[in-house]
């Protein structure tokens, strides 16, 4: 479904979702609505398609939640309907959707199954803060959060570019580590990319606590250095 931007979903969701007879939307457990949900929401017709929320914990990984989700997935499928699970981002990177289709598939190994890809939140926020990637020969790594200052001082000497996902107060610590002695030519922490809660700081000395976000991440290199392109006014 892309990062968030409802105008970032390809031809080709919106058509599978208004196709599906069954939309699951997951849904933080701490929230009253589904993020995913709100992306979509126009392309619904509610009258003839019935909603299921997927609730889940954020941050926290447990099979749990998934195998009540697919246990669910699986009655509706059975019964000869058409099942589509809404994944920000892209599906098949550090997506939900992951973990539920393998636990269906458990279940129901011969249950055919369409992946969608979308716009990766990793495009997204390069997009939001006009900061390229890579190029030519450079190497990306694509990284948790949960690494620690020494293992990020490493793998920054082993790639041009580094995308810590989903940030959290640990990798930003050990981010403003680093850039404090000197070992980072950019640094740039983006949060909820292409969203109204959208927000580019490009120092981890600058993000507060209040700026954190499970839907956030940071671009981080310590030998290239590029010109910021100005936003279009």
């Amino acid at each position: 479904m892309g990062p968030g931007d409802p105008e970032l979903l390809t031809l080709k969701a919106v058509r599978v979702i208004k196709s599906a007879d069954v939309v699951f939307a997951p849904q933080a457990e701490t929230s009253q609505d589904s993020l995913a949900l709100a992306v979509v929401r126009n392309h619904l017709d509610l009258a003839n398609q019935e909603l299921v929320y997927a609730s889940f914990a954020v941050g926290v990984d447990t099979d749990t939640v998934w195998n009540e989700t697919a246990l669910e997935i699986s009655r509706y499928l059975n019964r000869g309907l058409s099942v589509a699970f809404l994944t920000l981002g892209d599906p098949m990177l550090y997506g939900s959707f992951m973990y539920v289709m393998d636990k269906v598939l458990e279940a129901e190994p011969s249950m055919p199954v369409e992946v969608v890809p979308g716009v990766s939140s990793i495009s997204a926020s390069a997009a939001s803060a006009r900061m390229p990637i890579v190029s030519r020969r450079e190497r990306l790594a694509v990284l948790p959060s949960m690494y620690g200052v020494d293992d990020l001082r490493q793998v920054l000497t082993q790639f041009e570019t580094v995308v810590l996902m989903k940030v959290n107060q640990k990798a930003i610590d050990a981010v403003e580590e680093i850039e404090r002695d000197g070992g980072l030519k950019r640094c740039v922490y983006v949060r909820r990319a292409s969203t109204e809660r959208e927000m580019v700081v490009r120092s981890a000395s600058d993000v507060t606590p209040d700026d954190l976000d499970y839907f956030s991440m940071m671009i981080l290199s310590a030998n290239r250095d590029t010109a910021v392109a100005k936003p279009i006014s």
